[in-house]
């Protein structure tokens, strides 16, 4: 892998200004499964990025992941993202819709190939307009802010003991140590309609976002996390370093990390 270093205007979607991003991606097998079924992509040009997690025990996952991004992708065609440039009920839309059509796609795949059923995987995706992060999100794949107030969970994952916790059954602590935490409510593939979540956040110079799969979250705390993520290095060393520590800690599944670094340009 290479650190991708990225400046771009804010103008290809629809606002004036500068700025600049630091992004690198990384993928591990980890130390316990046979191959990787996570997947993520960066697409500088169109400010997107996406962390995929293809389902564990199931068929296919690496195919599913790979094929949701692909959608995702190919929906946030140059000319929509022209379309929809500025107008963020229109981004909200497109990023729903895309999830949506990366599920048809997944059930359909899965309906014309006996190989295919079952297959299934997590999705959370980006989208940086200016300042502006454009998240969307299925299952429990995450997305961190860290920053110098400390480190934010921006999703809520879809997941049973997450349910339990919006109810006041359980304890954040109590569900990430629950044996049901890797049960999904959740997934793209794995039922015929789904609810993604979306939400829209305003980036500051400094601001370090973190996508990542719960190959990462599952074997680092969140306080972990950010002491490696809140570091004056690299993307790229960021990134190496979550997933060496994720595999010291039982590396139990794929480990997937994507950091965006967001750096204001200063004008003379």
């Amino acid at each position: 892998m290479i650190e991708w270093i990225k400046r771009w205007l804010r103008k290809p979607l629809g606002k004036g200004g500068d700025a600049a991003y630091r992004i690198y991606g990384a993928t591990h097998v980890g130390r316990k499964r046979k191959g990787n079924e996570d997947f993520f992509l960066i697409h500088l040009e169109k400010n997107l990025f996406i962390a995929a997690d293809g389902m564990g025990g199931h068929n296919a996952g690496e195919v599913a992941s790979l094929n949701a991004a692909k959608h995702i992708n190919q929906y946030f065609s140059f000319k929509a993202l022209s379309e929809i440039a500025g107008d963020g009920d229109q981004i909200r839309q497109r990023m729903l819709d895309s999830v949506a059509g990366a599920n048809r796609k997944l059930r359909e795949m899965s309906r014309v190939n006996k190989a295919y059923r079952g297959m299934g995987c997590t999705v959370v995706m980006g989208l940086i307009e200016g300042d502006d992060l454009h998240l969307c999100h299925v299952g429990d794949s995450r997305a961190y802010l860290c920053n110098r107030s400390g480190i934010q969970l921006l999703t809520t994952d879809h997941s049973f003991v997450m349910g339990l916790v919006a109810a006041g059954k359980m304890t954040p602590e109590e569900a990430r140590r629950s044996n049901l935490k890797n049960e999904l409510t959740q997934a793209i593939g794995a039922v015929q309609t789904i609810k993604p979540d979306y939400n829209c956040y305003r980036l500051q110079g400094g601001d370090r976002l973190l996508l990542c799969s719960d190959g990462l979250w599952d074997m680092l705390s969140d306080e972990e996390i950010y002491r490696v993520t809140k570091k004056n290095r690299p993307a790229k060393a960021i990134c190496e370093e979550l997933i060496e520590k994720a595999n010291a800690a039982g590396g139990k599944d794929n480990i997937t990390t994507v950091l965006v670094i967001h750096e204001a340009i200063r004008r003379n």
